[in-house]
């Protein structure tokens, strides 16, 4: 069984904890990675357990009589440091956990993410930047390394928790703001409630709007909003003999018992607290926490399997392909500069040509405002020639400025395609479509046998299919595209390279002798053949192309050098968004 979380419900066992342990030393920090759990234990013998997969995590308390966790993940470094303070970011699904040492200075925090999908845990340390600066929470350790939209959850990286941008979150509104918001039929108020106001969600929005009052629904939303508001307590519960937890209800709802701080609906039950109504509902048969033998098998289960582990390797790696292409592209568009001085530099050349003279490796001449240029020429070029060159420099600039940022967002956006297929292999498992995004389940051997003692073999290629449904081969490297080629085409097949570039060797699955592929595919295929060499940036590309039994491999050649025989030349145009949809409708398929 699963725990929702939302913002009212973070900010509520934010004030649970620090009621309950501030003061308290930390005895110990572990996150497992593999089964996405955080365990802290403090010294009095108890432990706060957080299990982090979305579609059945919960965070809950561990008493001292209670047995191991399961948690056997790395143990992380915390010192001689107590809770300090806990809090939730204001209408975020967060839980900011501080630990400082005996005067309450901060120097550590365990950052707990509950956002939809993306449950995540990150452990900080304070940093004094010298000078004016402000001090920051640098991330030591990430249960899960990702970047999260703008932020980055990786190690050394700067930790700025989630911020809401709805309405109302420090100060609720007005009877006449709330009425305000416009809305049609109750889908469309209860959507317009949930993207304008704090501090509502799916747990609490239908009880908000239950009936046809606007006056009432303002009330029950405010008395959701004081709840938010409210101070914690002050000393921990233990510097307080005998206070009772604060008051938590546990709502039937239809993924099962939920724990929640006010009594949104009908079927609210009452529970000494939201923690103790975690453990209890996840304790077998219901009993009691100290009667909790062990986290519930569905609550852990989220080690890697071999299929997964594949899976998750291969993800990864297409993933930094596209992150490293998007940083040498950056890096080319850095390099390459404004247009504007080249072509200034050719202007004055060609106006002032008869000053120039004959064979001189620079010149200095003034501009059309009068200031001296110093101009670098080539000495083997008349001044004409070295006019164009500067022309030419202008153009590429202006090309490169042209595609490059568009070629950086797809390249960035495709590395962003990879973290979603990465988080739904971590919240569903292997499933065929993964596999496809990952370049396809790994092939057998020729003689119908895995690989004795180790996995099974990868394809040396990956899939893309043409608009017209013919299936697209695209080596993977040198070694693979020598494979593509010699074991994994037919003799009839369709073998494109781009001319005079490095690049993939790519296979249009033809097979027919006597005809020739649609033209629409072949250019297809031609495009992917352009958009994985080195003429991806070009406007234009050639591609050659022949019959893959016309090509053959020189004795004693590198790994991916072929000659191939009748070959035909097309230009087309390197269009990565062309390759992007034929990806998608291959995995679709």
């Amino acid at each position: 069984m699963g725990i929702r979380y939302d913002s009212l419900l973070a900010r509520a066992l934010a004030r649970e904890i620090l009621d309950r342990w501030r003061g308290v030393r930390i005895a110990g920090l572990r996150m497992a990675s593999g089964r996405r759990a955080v365990e802290l234990a403090f010294e009095d013998g108890s432990r706060l357990v957080a299990m982090l997969h979305p579609l059945h995590g919960h965070i809950l308390e561990l008493g001292a009589d209670a047995p191991a966790s399961g948690v056997e993940g790395k143990a992380l470094p915390t010192g001689r440091l107590s809770l300090v303070d806990a809090r939730a970011p204001a209408d975020e699904r967060a839980l900011l956990l501080t630990f400082g040492d005996r005067a309450g200075r901060p120097w550590e925090m365990l950052a707990i993410e509950l956002q939809s999908r993306r449950w995540n845990a990150v452990h900080c340390r304070r940093t004094e930047p010298d000078g004016d600066e402000r001090p920051e929470w640098r991330i030591e350790a990430a249960l899960l390394a990702r970047d999260a939209g703008d932020r980055s959850l990786r190690r050394g990286a700067s930790y700025e928790p989630p911020s809401s941008a709805r309405r109302a979150v420090a100060a609720p509104p007005s009877e006449a703001e709330w009425a305000a918001v416009p809305a049609g039929d109750e889908a469309d108020r209860r959507q317009a409630v949930l993207r304008t106001w704090a501090w509502t969600s799916a747990l609490n929005v239908d009880w908000i709007l239950a009936g046809s009052d606007p006056a009432e629904a303002y009330t029950r939303y405010l008395a959701l909003h004081a709840l938010a508001a409210a101070p914690s307590r002050g000393p921990a519960a233990s510097d307080v003999p005998g206070t009772p937890p604060r008051p938590a209800f546990v709502l039937d709802r239809p993924w099962g018992p939920q724990p929640y701080p006010h009594p949104v609906g009908a079927g609210s039950g009452s529970a000494a607290g939201l923690l103790n109504a975690a453990a209890q509902l996840l304790a077998p048969g219901g009993g009691p926490a100290p009667a909790l033998r062990a986290l519930p098998a569905a609550a852990t289960d989220d080690d890697d399997g071999d299929e997964a582990a594949q899976i998750r390797k291969r993800l990864r790696g297409r993933r930094k392909r596209h992150r490293r292409r998007a940083a040498a592209l950056e890096r080319q568009l850095d390099a390459a500069g404004p247009p504007d001085e080249p072509r200034l530099l050719g202007q004055i050349l060609l106006a002032r040509k008869d000053e120039v003279p004959k064979g001189a490796s620079a010149v200095t001449l003034p501009d059309f405002d009068g200031a001296p240029r110093e101009i670098a020429l080539d000495p083997a070029r008349d001044v004409v020639a070295n006019a164009e060159a500067f022309f030419d420099e202008a153009r590429r600039r202006e090309r490169a400025l042209e595609r490059l940022p568009g070629a950086i967002a797809a390249a960035r956006e495709r590395a962003a395609e990879f973290d979603a297929h990465l988080e739904r292999l971590a919240e569903s498992g292997p499933s065929d479509a993964l596999w496809a995004a990952a370049g396809g389940k790994p092939v057998r051997t020729r003689a119908g046998r895995t690989r004795a003692g180790g996995p099974e073999l990868r394809t040396p290629y990956t899939r893309l299919r043409s608009s017209g449904g013919l299936e697209i081969r695209v080596g993977r490297g040198a070694r693979d595209n020598d494979d593509l080629t010699f074991r994994h085409s037919a003799p009839d097949d369709i073998w494109l390279h781009a001319s005079q570039a490095s690049g993939a060797h790519v296979i249009l699955r033809w097979g027919r002798r006597n005809e020739n592929p649609p033209r629409r595919d072949l250019l297809e295929a031609a495009t992917v053949a352009a958009v994985h060499s080195g003429a991806r940036h070009n406007r234009t590309a050639p591609v050659v192309w022949t019959r893959r039994k016309y090509v053959r491999k020189p004795r004693k050649s590198p790994p991916g050098t072929v000659t191939p025989d009748r070959v035909q030349t097309i230009f087309v145009e390197p269009d990565s968004d062309l390759v992007k949809a034929m990806a998608r409708r291959t995995e679709e398929a």
